[in-house]
């Protein structure tokens, strides 16, 4: 019998101690430090990386042999420059004219396309907008995840309706569906899949619509966009904006007014600290925090008055610990929000108090449609203020993507009282072997819809490929971004990260004060005194998974070198590499994308198989592999080829 090599660490090749049965998956590293020198190791720039966007720039004269002749600066500098070139010819697209027809070839689109810009971009025919996807156009014949099949029809088995002009667009079979629908005056619900061009959809159907409308935005910018778009008869606007107009401008010299926590305890009377166990003591600045954080959530939800469940939980804290202590902050949260009202108030007043007021006055908006964009991520406040409209309602969104549950966004889409509900799944972002990569994750969630993609857009998976000279590399978390913008620095390259380091610095900041034994006022950490006590609560297999990278993050760099390279960003115009978690990615796109390595695959079960993946670790994996438009490098979530076996 052959006696197997002891297993060696990727990061100092020294051997590994032999796992522990029944621990799960044997372990790659010795510690974090071993960790991260084995992920530089792989993120040196290789021929892989160099193949990837030189064919993504047509570049096929440069052959292997060329590229192995090289070394490794003078490599890095090519990737470097042709990465430049990649990104630059991809914003070309969108300011060139398109060509006119040449010996009977087809003329690209122009701009004003049925899915709208997102196809502009790519140049898709008008034979490929007209008609549903021809099978001999698709890369494979059917996405990869058809079981359980999905509930909504692929576009080749669309409803047949005429295809007519609207708007001076030619909309597809699905569109064309939606468009009658809305014109028909029932509510209704679209499940629009990422990059089917939803926004364009609701604009068309919205000039066969009579009577008044209004479109209802998930940010400004959305917002202005449609202003310029829309017909006239549609008011284009955020539910912040119509607060505003309503009830807000009366407390417009309240919002910028900055109050620290212990101002906060001092207008609430609140000066004795509070034991929570042998521990934990909280001051009345962090009760303070904590009623004003339930107050926040209050706001954010459908509820009429401020109850215990609005309280946030605290790390640390069991459940009968914490019961006890949203006890004893419900009175002072219920006095801070009536507090808030007041005009002459010196208390904290944001945007969501204004519009949490005003719709507890039960507004009936001055509209015989409503249309609710993005309605997966809709405030739970702003969804029923829609709904409880004397009006046509429809709501538009991918349920899909609804990854803001964790601050009190709800799927307004799984209970919208709709008559009839249809989808958008034809993809004008990318091409189908993107579209069959989300369909795995689509599968996972148990969604009704599956992508198809943009015959005209060639995209590639290739697990492995670019390192960070992708054009963005996706994490799962803000400390994974922070590391690999470190790394970033190390090696002479410029990082943005999408959002700024605020975040991330206000930790590191926060953990300068436990590693000095004082006690912080960050609202993750509240109920730490000290690092050790933060450190040893991480190391528990049942809690403070979200805090784990972060610690391993601070363990490895200290918080000042932490702190120092969150200085060190740039803009995103003006770097080499964009980071950015997978939250923060939402409504992004990219030529080329890497899924970083912190998408951590679950536990396997006691008799070896993999366990199961959480449902919104899913729709994350499937906003994060969306964002690819030519080249997706999905390493970090590769681990879902397993699962394809089952």
């Amino acid at each position: 019998m052959i006696e197997q090599a002891a297993p060696t660490c990727e990061g100092c090749g020294k051997p590994l101690p032999p796992p522990t049965p029944g621990k799960g998956r044997p372990r790659a590293y010795h510690n974090s430090t071993c960790r991260m020198r084995a992920h530089r190791k792989k993120r040196q720039p290789g021929r892989a990386e160099a193949l990837v966007i030189l064919a993504d720039l047509r570049l096929p004269v440069i052959s292997e042999r060329a590229l192995d002749q090289l070394d490794a600066k003078t490599l890095a500098e090519v990737i470097r420059q042709a990465q430049a070139a990649r990104t630059a010819l991809a914003r070309l697209t969108e300011l060139i004219p398109a060509e006119p027809a040449v010996n009977g070839t087809v003329a690209t689109v122009p701009a004003q396309s049925a899915a709208g810009d997102e196809l502009a971009e790519h140049q898709a025919t008008p034979e490929q907008l007209a008609v549903p996807v021809p099978e001999s156009a698709s890369v494979t014949e059917e996405p990869v995840t058809q079981t359980p099949a999905p509930v909504a029809p692929p576009p080749s088995e669309a409803p047949a309706v005429q295809l007519r002009e609207v708007a001076g667009m030619r909309p597809t079979a699905e569109q064309a569906a939606i468009i009658d629908a809305c014109a028909s005056g029932v509510d209704l619900v679209v499940e629009a899949g990422a990059g089917t061009g939803k926004t364009t959809t609701l604009r068309m159907a919205s000039t066969q619509m009579r009577g008044r409308g209004l479109y209802v935005a998930y940010n400004r910018s959305i917002a202005q966009d449609a202003k310029k778009a829309f017909p006239a008869h549609v008011q284009c606007s955020t539910a912040h904006s119509l607060a505003f107009r309503a009830h807000g401008r009366d407390y417009k010299h309240r919002l910028n007014l900055r109050v620290p926590a212990q101002r906060t305890a001092e207008l609430l009377r609140i000066v004795e600290p509070l034991r929570v166990n042998r521990d934990i003591v909280l001051a009345p600045a962090a009760l303070a925090r904590l009623a004003s954080d339930a107050v926040d959530a209050f706001a954010y939800s459908a509820d009429t008055e401020v109850m215990v469940k609005h309280v946030p939980p605290l790390e640390g804290v069991t459940r009968a610990e914490m019961e006890e202590l949203r006890r004893e902050i419900l009175p002072h949260a219920r006095r801070l929000w009536r507090e808030t009202q007041n005009l002459d108030s010196q208390h904290r007043y944001t945007h969501d108090y204004y519009l949490k007021a005003w719709a507890l006055t039960c507004p009936k908006l001055k509209a015989d449609f409503v249309l609710l964009d993005e309605a997966q991520d809709s405030n739970p406040v702003v969804a029923h203020l829609v709904q409880a409209q004397d009006a046509q309602r429809i709501a538009v969104g991918d349920s899909a993507q609804a990854i803001y549950g964790w601050r009190g966004a709800v799927d307004a889409l799984a209970t919208w009282p709709a008559q009839k509900r249809l989808y958008l799944q034809q993809s004008w972002r990318f091409g189908q072997a993107v579209a069959d990569e989300a369909n795995r994750w689509l599968n996972q969630v148990g969604a009704p819809i599956r992508l198809y993609g943009n015959p005209a857009m060639k995209s590639r998976v290739l697990p492995g490929s670019c390192g960070e000279y992708a054009d963005a590399v996706l994490c799962r978390t803000n400390a994974e971004a922070m590391a690999r913008a470190m790394s970033v620095l190390e090696n002479g390259r410029r990082p943005a990260l999408v959002g700024g380091a605020g975040q991330i610095r206000a930790l590191a900041e926060a953990a300068l004060d436990l590693r000095s034994g004082r006690p912080t006022s960050h609202p993750e950490l509240l109920a730490f005194q000290t690092w050790d006590q933060l450190r040893r609560y991480v190391r528990d297999e049942n809690s403070g998974s979200d805090l784990r990278v972060f610690v391993r993050l601070i363990d490895d760099y200290g918080p000042e070198q932490v702190i120092k390279a969150a200085n060190a960003l740039v803009e995103e115009k003006a770097a080499d590499v964009i980071l950015s978690t997978a939250h923060k990615a939402k409504g992004r796109e990219w030529p080329t994308v890497l899924i970083a390595s912190d998408f951590s695959e679950p536990k396997r079960q006691e008799n070896g198989d993999p366990g199961p993946i959480r449902r919104d670790e899913a729709m994350l994996a499937y906003v994060a592999v969306t964002r690819a438009r030519l080249t997706l490098d999905n390493e970090g979530l590769a681990w879902i080829n397993e699962y394809d076996q089952l």
